[in-house]
């Protein structure tokens, strides 16, 4: 099926930018139709999934985040390390800086596990998965922790953390895809398993 970008319109450009676009797509039925949406542009983000073997552990972040408290809803998440893409950067190598600054873990044997859109109706942002495992000691120079950040690092059992996906402890979608991407076999043998409701 064909489908054309007609024209795009910037409405607000600052951190974030939102655009509005009229586009053109033939429809499942015949024919064709236009259709004009407004799109939240944000850029690209990265989510890596850090596993210990020694320990099967798996690191997490937790951190405060507006969406949340704007729905008077407990405002800090629990995630894997993530961050967004700087313009013309390999995802891989964001994964390996984004492990570095949030959680001061170096990586190894990094694995590409997906590419997913976060919210396809509003934004164009895709997360890119990845799978490491822990790669040593930290360099000894490190960059100044973010002013605009306040992250807390922490190890965690793999199926503790594939509980806490299922339990409602972790209530973001990127963790929750990351650890089912990463643990394919460990998520499928907990797919039947009861949890309690999310407090």
């Amino acid at each position: 099926m064909r489908w054309r970008l007609e024209e795009v319109e910037t409405l607000f450009a600052g951190f974030f930018r939102l655009e509005r676009l009229r586009l053109w797509h033939e429809r499942f039925a015949g024919g064709a139709m236009r259709i004009e949406r407004e799109l939240f542009e944000r850029g690209d983000a990265v989510g890596v999934v850090v596993h210990d073997p020694a320990r099967d552990a798996t690191l997490l972040v937790e951190q405060f985040r507006p969406g949340p408290a704007r729905r008077d809803d407990d405002p800090w998440l629990v995630e894997i390390v993530a961050g967004m893409l700087r313009p013309g950067e390999d995802p891989g190598e964001c994964a390996r800086r984004e492990a570095l600054e949030e959680a001061r873990c170096p990586v190894r044997n990094l694995e590409r596990l997906g590419v997913v859109y976060a919210s396809p109706g509003g934004t164009s942002e895709r997360f890119f998965l990845y799978r490491a495992e822990t790669g040593g000691e930290p360099p000894a120079a490190m960059p100044a922790p973010d002013a605009d950040e306040d992250v807390r690092a922490f190890w965690v059992p793999v199926d503790e953390a594939l509980a806490m996906c299922r339990d409602g402890r972790i209530r973001s979608a990127l963790p929750i895809m990351g650890l089912a991407f990463a643990f394919p076999e460990r998520w499928a043998r907990g797919a039947g398993a009861s949890s309690r409701s999310p407090t």
